[in-house]
């Protein structure tokens, strides 16, 4: 029996608040486990997610029936493959619009889909209210909540306002770091594979730090996914 494809709902109602940069990570996270994933990139105008991985990103213009279809019949196919979407906020409302429209939820837990909200937070109340909002309308989807210090710093207090299953939380780093993997050739995953040679020893050791840390959390947390599945398999 097939195990349960995931879906990584990455949003927030918020720009500039470090979604496509969970996207990237999740996909490289992917990547250098040597697995392959697929995903969609909502921003027809500046598409960052797909611009780092054109092979394996479409954009997806939400405002197209053409682009609607390019999103939704991918996501219902039980292939094993994670799918990843970039959900740029101001295609936020009309990505849950037609969610509830096309009864996508009810569609990919008969196929074996499983779809969770990667939920950019910030410190605003307009975030924690979208946040209730969506936890409220999709109660039988995972929430995951993902602090982005380095753009949207959070305190406990803050934190603990959120309801999720879990919580990640990507480091801030140094300008110099964050300099380096903007590079549009840098990839990730192959920083982790093998480092280069050419780069300061410094950065090396501060980027391959950044990336650990969070690869231990995203296995943590699929460590927990396969446990869950497996109980309710059996």
């Amino acid at each position: 029996m097939k195990t349960r494809t995931p879906v990584f709902i990455v949003c927030s109602p918020a720009g500039r608040v470090g979604k496509s940069i969970v996207a990237r990570l999740l996909a490289d996270y992917f990547l250098a486990g040597n697995r392959r994933f697929i995903g969609f990139d909502t921003d027809p105008h500046e598409p960052v997610f797909a611009a780092r991985f054109p092979q394996d990103v479409v954009v997806s213009d939400l405002a197209t029936v053409q682009g609607q279809m390019s999103l939704f019949d991918p996501l219902l196919v039980n292939d094993e493959t994670p799918k990843i979407i970039d959900l740029w906020h101001r295609s936020m409302d009309a990505f849950f619009a037609l969610v509830d429209q096309t009864g996508f939820i009810a569609e990919a837990t008969k196929v074996g889909i499983e779809p969770m909200l990667v939920f950019i937070a910030d410190a605003s109340t307009r975030s924690l209210d979208a946040a209730t909002r969506l936890a409220s309308r999709y109660p039988d989807l995972q929430m995951v909540l993902v602090e982005n210090a380095g753009a949207a710093p959070l305190s406990r207090e803050q934190l603990a306002r959120y309801s999720a299953s879990h919580i990640f939380k990507v480091g801030a780093l140094d300008p110099v770091l964050r300099h380096a993997i903007e590079d549009p050739n840098f990839s990730l995953s192959h920083f982790m594979l093998a480092p280069p040679t050419s780069m300061s020893i410094v950065v090396r050791s501060g980027l391959r730090d950044w990336l650990a840390r969070i690869f231990s959390q995203l296995r943590s947390f699929e460590l927990r996914m396969t446990l869950e599945q497996a109980e309710h398999l059996g």
